[in-house]
């Protein structure tokens, strides 16, 4: 049985119910849901937590017990039928993930003979005291542990892969589903007829997950999907290279920014842009109070940069706050223009990609394009089915 036993199959079946879950899901819903809102669940409910054992953590504890003759070393004098005692070493090595992996990470001949024993927070197995021999005990148990880590190695890079490789994963499967929602709206919409689902399809069902914290799905509302206006990902990222490429050019440049609130830093890159989209977007780069870039579309905003003097964490998340009051859109785009006129960059830098994790409204942290560029994703205060795409780029203004 154990050697049936493969870990490649197991995680193959994860993607097969990663695969069911999302098929499941009801079309108007999966359409409402933002993408990234949708698969930060999915990723966070099948991602596999690996084992680890504690090595440094060992211990023993000892206990007599009665022994079959059949079981002594032939050198013993015993008569055969009869038992006799003899104390039992058992080493207890703790670990911490999920349990079910152990069936597939440990070696199989230990399981096949029980000599490897779990239950929910250690693996032990028992040494039999023969000969009273310490030097002989420990060889063997160091064989012991010696196979356990060679295991311990190879499953680990293998669940590793595995969880790398999951958003991408989810991510066609997901973009899957939706054309295919798609192409059959289309055709039904063709019939020229109203379509009804029938009584009888079963509703959904939630497949059994891997997790033991509680993973909070995302909710969404069930009506009709409606496409809504978004801002290109690559009319985005045009924005966000300009934008850095003028802080970069202005930091090089002391006399530019010296002296100049944010009102008037923020005009500089309404400067630089304006030009650059007016053409692609169809819209233009608007003011907004003292501190805002935005793009509109029929009187909501598409895309909405704040320009902001660093004064602390604290107003750094009111900034956010004020980003996300803004927008109204599934898949906004927005940045914040970060000028830190602090002596020291690195500090305010590390505060940005470590503590942004802790506003209500965040998902996920998606790496740096660039040197003091952070991009994330977050979602709206009120629904979490709406996500928002943030970049931070801080640009260092000192002023001595």
């Amino acid at each position: 049985m154990y050697n049936e036993l493969k870990l490649s199959n197991f995680l193959n079946g994860l993607i097969d119910r990663m695969k069911t879950e999302i098929q499941n899901e009801e079309e108007n819903k999966i359409l409402n849901l933002d993408d990234s809102v949708y698969l930060e669940y999915i990723i966070n409910n099948y991602t596999i937590e690996s084992l680890k054992f504690y090595w440094d953590n060992i211990y023993i504890t000892e206990e007599k017990r009665m022994i079959p003759a059949e079981r002594f070393p032939s050198d013993f004098f015993v008569v055969s039928g009869k038992e006799y005692q003899k104390e039992i070493i058992i080493y207890h090595v703790p670990f911490s993930g999920l349990f079910n992996l152990l069936i597939y990470c440990l070696p199989k001949r230990y399981l096949r003979n029980e000599m490897l024993k779990y239950n929910g927070k250690e693996v032990y197995f028992e040494i039999i005291n023969w000969q009273n021999n310490a030097d002989e005990l420990k060889k063997e148990a160091d064989r012991i542990f010696s196979e356990i880590k060679e295991n311990e190695k190879i499953y680990f890079n293998e669940i590793l892969s595995f969880n790398a490789s999951l958003r991408d994963k989810a991510k066609k499967i997901l973009e899957d589903r939706k054309s295919e929602i798609f192409k059959k709206n289309k055709f039904i919409r063709a019939l020229g007829v109203p379509f009804k689902k029938a009584k009888n399809v079963p509703s959904t069902f939630n497949i059994p997950v891997v997790k033991k914290r509680p993973i909070i799905k995302p909710s969404a509302p069930s009506k009709e999907f409606t496409p809504e206006p978004a801002l290109d990902i690559s009319v985005y990222n045009d924005i966000l290279k300009i934008c850095y490429d003028i802080g970069v050019e202005i930091e090089r440049h002391p006399e530019i920014y010296l002296g100049k609130d944010e009102e008037i830093l923020r005009d500089y890159f309404i400067m630089a842009l304006s030009p650059h989209f007016q053409s692609v977007t169809g819209e233009t780069f608007n003011k907004n109070g003292k501190t805002d870039i935005l793009i509109r579309h029929e009187n909501s905003n598409l895309f909405i940069a704040e320009c902001k003097f660093w004064s602390g964490i604290e107003n750094y998340y009111k900034t956010i706050d004020q980003i996300l009051s803004y927008l109204t859109w599934r898949d906004s785009k927005s940045a914040i223009l970060c000028f830190i006129k602090n002596k020291q960059l690195e500090p305010v830098l590390e505060q940005v990609k470590s503590l942004t994790s802790r506003h209500d409204c965040f998902i996920r942290y998606n790496g740096k394009q660039r040197d003091g560029c952070f991009e994330f994703d977050f979602h709206f205060k009120d629904d979490n089915s709406r996500g928002v795409k943030l970049s931070v780029l801080c640009f260092h203004f000192y002023n001595n």
